[in-house]
């Protein structure tokens, strides 16, 4: 079968048949010869793990009516202990006599299994139907390797390395630990620049994207600034440079003596190349190893010592016995007590009526002792990360949350703006369903636009997400210009929320806090403080982050000149809602970033 990349299905109506040409003829007749077509190709090949797949769709409408043509998509992890489903759903309206061409973010199923059992597959279905026509699905089906991070290279990268590169890859998953079996086996995913997409979305399922330094000259502004996004929010970019580049020259940010330059949560990396050839060993070894986000999400969370959000939800006991208690009453009742005192010999007749309404009865008994036990909606808490840039005109958030739900009227939800919903395993609990068990139930969600579906809650369940989003904002600190150079610093607040605590390091590495909470619109004069009550205070600031995270936020905020560091109670316009009935209780707000100066 044809890889995504080079052609995941071509749809040739020329090529229909007499019959299906006869089921239409009561709507219109279509102009068979008329060259009525539609692509659908991925960006990447093979596609990520996780995150979101960009596809490609070009439709040609030959016929002499508009036409609306519906995709849908349904991606499935392939595994002997869990079947995890993602759908969702697209359309194209497409006038007569024209071709109009989509890009489509497509959701991905994530196999949650450790990968103990080496490779699993993955199958993704398209099935395209619209007016005038009704094809049966195509199918995609491929292997993801476990053993390294999600890559995705160029072209120009791979060209002449990628059969070598497989190879050493190979070599060492046989020889490393034994987890490879066979089958299909790629070191990234590859992909043409002129092809990538301009929303972060279409880049984060994979944790490196790499880049040759004639790759990233070529490309437009708009998905230059996708990849920085897809980097603040935890990405790493490797630019390889050929003899006589170098970063400046490419408008890349200084590199440091490391070989790199933090962005916020992620990296931007500068590599050398000969410019046709990426050594195998030395490029395979360079990644083998390294942090795996799909690994984040299955083995992360389900600590609850490395996860102190968890903690702050509290613990409940599951109250089995309270089920044992009704079964044995409801045992008695339809046993001995409805056959000897309802309905006693000479009146069995009656066990028509009094076993029904026993049954309903327990039912109905069942349900108010359940609605008065868990309640209805549930509760939950939330760590918020919000990155701040002003130079960008946009914030960056990452967000924790882990809720417990009594009884769901409803579990669908919208989210206001474009973000990464990703549920995550967490510790075997009665409560916990997605977990690292025997017994785990599979993730079965549904994206449609907006609106998300499926059991990313559930009545009386605990579950927990990771989420990210880039947020559109002009919210910053501004440092008072006109104070003289020995002068406590004075900042003014256009954050549109209250941060109650913060530290603040000047230009000279100084380090200043605030002294009560700051509200928009007012300016406060900063305090003197030490490094140490600042190192403390962002210990306890980060704290009910899981542990990667922390460590992250650490990075990201270390050794910052003109840098501020902020602790908030509410910030509606950054905090990522999902399920109205949840009572979000206590959020804990970080925010950070460069203080700007007129």
């Amino acid at each position: 079968m044809k890889s995504f990349h080079r052609l995941l299905l071509v749809v040739l109506l020329l090529g229909v048949s007499a019959a299906h040409a006869q089921k239409n003829i009561a709507n219109e007749e279509l102009d068979l010869a008329s060259g009525t077509r539609v692509q659908v190709r991925s960006v990447f090949d093979p596609l990520p793990p996780s995150g979101y797949a960009p596809m490609r769709i070009v439709a040609t409408n030959g016929t002499s009516r508009n036409a609306r043509w519906d995709f849908d998509f349904h991606s499935q992890s392939q595994h002997y202990q869990q079947q995890n489903e993602h759908d969702s759903s697209f359309s194209v309206d497409v006038p007569s006599r024209s071709t109009q061409s989509a890009l489509f973010l497509v959701p991905l199923a994530v196999d949650y299994d450790d990968g103990s059992m080496g490779s699993s597959g993955h199958m993704l279905r398209v099935g395209i139907s619209g007016t005038g026509f009704d094809e049966p699905p195509k199918f995609d089906h491929e292997n993801r390797v476990d053993g390294i991070p999600a890559l995705a290279l160029s072209e120009a990268l791979a060209e002449f390395s990628i059969t070598q590169i497989n190879k050493e890859l190979e070599a060492k998953l046989r020889s490393g630990r034994g987890g490879y079996y066979g089958g299909t086996l790629n070191f990234g995913s590859r992909f043409e620049p002129a092809d990538l997409p301009d929303s972060w979305l279409g880049y984060s399922g994979f944790d490196f994207i790499l880049l040759s330094g004639a790759d990233w000259q070529k490309l437009k502004p708009a998905v230059k600034r996708a990849l920085l996004e897809w980097v603040r929010l935890g990405g790493k970019l490797h630019v390889y440079l050929s003899p006589g580049t170098y970063s400046e020259s490419l408008g890349l940010p200084d590199i440091s003596s490391a070989g790199y330059h933090a962005v916020s949560l992620g990296k931007i990396f500068t590599l050398s190349w000969d410019g046709k050839t990426l050594p195998a060993r030395e490029t395979v070894n360079r990644y083998w190893g390294e942090t795996q986000r799909v690994s984040s999400l299955r083995s992360d969370h389900t600590i609850s010592s490395a996860w102190p959000l968890l903690g702050l939800l509290g613990t409940r006991s599951f109250a089995s016995w309270q089920v044992i208690v009704f079964l044995v009453v409801f045992g008695m009742l339809v046993g001995p007590v409805n056959l000897f005192v309802l309905a006693p010999p000479g009146k069995r007749h009656k066990l028509f009526i009094t076993t029904p309404l026993l049954s309903i009865g327990a039912s109905v008994v069942m349900v108010v002792l359940i609605l008065l036990q868990d309640g209805t909606g549930g509760v939950g808490r939330r760590f918020i990360a919000i990155n701040l840039e002003p130079g960008e005109a946009a914030a960056y958030v990452t967000q924790e949350q882990v809720s417990r739900t009594g009884v769901l009227l409803g579990a669908g939800f919208e989210m206001k703006q474009p973000a990464l919903v990703e549920p995550v395993v967490m510790p075997d609990t009665p409560w916990v369903k997605l977990k690292k068990t025997s017994s785990a139930q599979s993730a079965s969600l549904t994206q449609d636009g907006r609106e998300r579906r499926g059991n990313f809650f559930q009545s009386r369940a605990e579950q927990g997400q990771v989420l990210r989003a880039a947020v559109s904002t002009r919210a910053r600190l501004e440092l008072k210009a006109d104070a003289a150079p020995d002068a406590a610093p004075t900042l003014t607040s256009a954050l549109g929320f209250t941060v109650d605590e913060l530290f603040y390091t000047d230009a000279a590495g100084g380090q200043w806090r605030l002294e009560k909470p700051l509200s928009t619109g007012q300016s406060a004069t900063l305090v003197k403080t030490d490094a140490t009550t600042k190192n403390q205070w962002l210990g306890a600031a980060f704290d009910p982050a899981v542990n990667t995270l922390q460590t992250s936020l650490n990075s990201a905020t270390t050794d910052r000149r003109s840098f501020f560091v902020a602790k908030a109670g509410h910030a509606s316009d950054f905090t990522l809602d999902t399920l109205s009935s949840i009572r979000w209780e206590d959020d804990r707000i970080v925010v950070f970033g460069p203080v700007t100066q007129p």
